[in-house]
């Protein structure tokens, strides 16, 4: 099964790296591929659930701070940038709470847009004189697509840092247009290989792939951290408060593995084929 997204999507960096900081749940530094592939690590999932909500619920209470500061006929890059991260931060929390309650099909949707919206903040705050005549045609509610973003990105980080963004964004889009690849994610193979689809059985309780579980976390986990460097590059968080935010909403200690070759970390055999009659 095809696993379409890499957590290093960040087309540049523009502070020290987020994933430099300690990160208790090791969720926050998984690569989605092997999240998916190896899904049962629950005491880690449930520790990045726990970590995340409070790393979301700061930065809801930070920008908050800014409710009722832009009039409604503003036209300003600080009150675009501030609408957009908003809107990303709500989808962050969405995706979140979808995934605690295991609706990973609506939690992929969210994905592409929560890139397509930081980027855009991203692109408004330091796009020079081309962003800002964008700018003018979005508070004309004109649709700014994400190429003028990644065409940005090009000119100022060269084609490598492009072409990376590019094919994530590719990537992301595999959700959002719903390929069968996207689609064959939340399918098991039952008897005589045919599909049996996660939503419809029930077993003791209703039955929902652990594996897409595992992946949207990892993925949310990258998000969350792509968010955090945004909003500090666009001046929304500065450094001292990023790096507060982390000391404040992490754990002491990390919960350990379950599965893996380190020490007292059990070495799984091939994945069980699952049957559903």
């Amino acid at each position: 099964m095809l696993i379409f997204y890499s957590s290093d999507i960040l087309p540049f960096c523009t502070l020290k790296q987020v994933s430099e900081q300690v990160m208790p749940s090791f969720v926050w530094d998984r690569q989605s591929a092997e999240a998916f592939s190896e899904p049962y690590e629950y005491g880690g999932q449930e520790q990045f659930a726990r970590e995340a909500n409070a790393v979301l619920g700061e930065l809801k209470a930070h920008y908050a701070q800014l409710d009722r500061a832009f009039a409604r006929d503003e036209k300003t890059v600080a009150k675009a940038v501030w609408m957009l991260q908003v809107d990303a931060l709500g989808a962050l929390t969405d995706a979140l709470a979808l995934t605690n309650d295991k609706r990973h099909r609506l939690v992929s949707r969210l994905f592409r847009d929560f890139i397509e919206t930081m980027d855009a903040s991203f692109y408004f705050f330091h796009g020079g004189e081309k962003a800002q005549a964008n700018l003018a045609k979005w508070y004309e509610n004109e649709v700014i697509p994400h190429r003028v973003f990644r065409e940005f990105i090009k000119s100022q980080h060269g084609n490598e840092q492009f072409e990376r963004l590019r094919s994530a964004y590719s990537d992301f889009s595999k959700y959002t247009h719903r390929t069968y690849r996207a689609l064959l994610m939340s399918y098991i193979l039952a008897s005589e290989d045919k599909l049996a689809y996660d939503g419809f059985r029930r077993l003791d309780l209703d039955y929902v792939l652990p594996h897409v579980v595992s992946f949207s976390y990892a993925v949310i986990a990258m998000l969350i951290k792509r968010f955090v460097e945004f909003a500090t590059a666009t001046e929304q968080v500065s450094e001292e408060q990023a790096q507060a935010l982390w000391t404040k909403c992490l754990e002491s200690e990390t919960v350990p593995r379950r599965f893996g070759s380190g020490s007292g970390q059990l070495m799984r055999g091939p994945l069980i084929e699952l049957n559903v009659r």
